[in-house]
């Protein structure tokens, strides 16, 4: 079952390459977390002024000012990720719906670990 109870969301058959998607995603979050912090900042930005707003408008932000702000090696956001961060983001900010869904392997994710993590780092941040 969904964590978004109230929303039609159909589940897809998971298939081995969908596994590998997530530890993909559990790897890159680990390395790569202020990936979610510019999730948090663009959506927050956003859900001032709407309802509802595409996570892939905001993974695509972050890629553009990430390239810009790289050297070496172009960084890469595998579109995957994309149903991980929507969800992670909802969950941490509770506004489900703020993302439309489709079915996806993250619907069963729990994101608690991730978010309590972020939330440690993000007030130590804050309070320097």
């Amino acid at each position: 079952m969904s964590i978004y109870k109230d929303q039609f969301i159909p589940k897809p058959k998971i298939t081995p390459y969908d596994i590998r998607h997530l530890a993909n995603f559990k790897r890159f979050h680990e390395d790569n977390p202020r990936v979610f912090h510019q999730v948090v900042r663009y959506a927050d930005q956003q859900r001032e002024i709407r309802k509802h707003y595409s996570i892939e408008i905001i993974i695509n932000v972050i890629r553009f000012w990430t390239d810009l702000d790289s050297v070496g090696e172009p960084f890469k956001i595998n579109n995957n990720y994309k149903p991980y961060y929507s969800r992670m983001y909802m969950q941490y900010r509770e506004c489900k719906g703020f993302f439309e869904l489709r079915g996806s392997l993250a619907d069963d994710y729990d994101f608690s670990d991730a978010i309590n993590y972020y939330k440690e780092v993000h007030e130590i941040g804050e309070e320097e």
